[in-house]
């Protein structure tokens, strides 16, 4: 009897069905051409990215500069592209921090409740994300300059074509984008934790600022790298609703479309390759933080 309860045991074991040597070569065969696609997608945007180093690298035609070294050596290149730079940075790091602000406590609401209208409302904040960004500038502009509201926020705040239209236009783009961010890190909490410190006498404020925020607080702030990244990338609303001021209102982005408009390529190049630099960092630490694989 018990060799007989043993047997089937053993049966299965040796039952269980192994990979034929042609099931085996498929296997291999199609691993390889998925990995295929993999690195040449990766090889074709790291050449489009060394393009622009390489270009620089090379000497002018002309004047034997280009890229890093017209830009050093001209004082007025310089101080565009080192104004454009301070004011990129300056811009994106006040709308990351508004944006923040808001994301917190909106974030945490979609995670936790059961709200009236939810799927609207869900869907209303990812709109700034899916609209084109030339479409996201002319509606500030239409609002701050026709609508009623609009416009009485506009005699206030004097936002259009201005500095403060480009924090503007920043936090109506990444602000959607950092809910998300947002919302990703505070579901990664489990809730109970939330309702054991409830059941000991925490009340929900306590509770959302010494529980959920401190468990949270890697993937915030990831998430908000990332917003600021986004931010600082902004190029289409900006030059619509805040204008393409020199030395003004032109952000990096801009001030790379208007020296390659006008034929300035050197510059228009290096500009560009600051920003790949910035974009890499950027995304290096928030892989570092422990970012999610998606960004949205």
């Amino acid at each position: 009897m018990q060799h007989q309860a043993r047997n089937p045991a053993r049966a299965s074991e040796q039952q269980e069905p192994k990979p034929t040597r042609s099931g085996r070569h498929g296997e291999l065969l199609f691993a390889a051409l998925l990995s295929t696609l993999l690195f040449a997608y990766a090889g074709f945007i790291l050449a489009v990215i060394w393009a622009d180093v390489a270009w620089l690298a090379m000497p002018g035609a002309e004047s034997g500069k280009r890229g890093i070294t017209k830009v050093l050596s001209s004082p007025d290149i310089a101080t565009e592209v080192l104004t454009a730079l301070k004011l990129s940075m300056v811009t994106s790091f006040i709308s990351s921090i508004l944006a923040m602000a808001v994301a917190i406590p909106s974030a945490y609401a979609l995670s936790r409740y059961r709200l009236p209208f939810r799927s609207l409302i869900d869907t209303i904040i990812d709109l700034p994300i899916v609209i084109p960004p030339l479409i996201a500038g002319i509606s500030l502009l239409i609002f701050f300059n026709q609508m009623g509201f609009g416009m009485q926020l506009e005699k206030w705040l004097r936002v259009v074509y201005s500095q403060r239209g480009i924090v503007v236009a920043q936090f109506f783009i990444a602000s959607a984008f950092c809910i998300r961010a947002t919302k990703a890190a505070i579901d990664q909490v489990n809730p109970r934790f939330e309702s054991v410190a409830r059941s000991l006498g925490c009340g929900p404020v306590r509770a959302f600022w010494q529980i959920t925020l401190p468990l949270a607080k890697t993937g915030l702030m990831a998430g908000w790298i990332m917003t600021w990244a986004r931010a600082m990338g902004e190029f289409a609303p900006i030059m619509v609703f805040a204008g393409a001021t020199p030395l003004y209102t032109a952000v990096l982005p801009v001030t790379a479309f208007l020296n390659l408009s006008v034929g300035n390529i050197e510059t228009s190049v290096a500009v560009t390759v600051l920003m790949i630099i910035i974009a890499s960092v950027t995304l290096l630490l928030f892989k570092k933080l422990g970012g999610k694989g998606y960004l949205w």
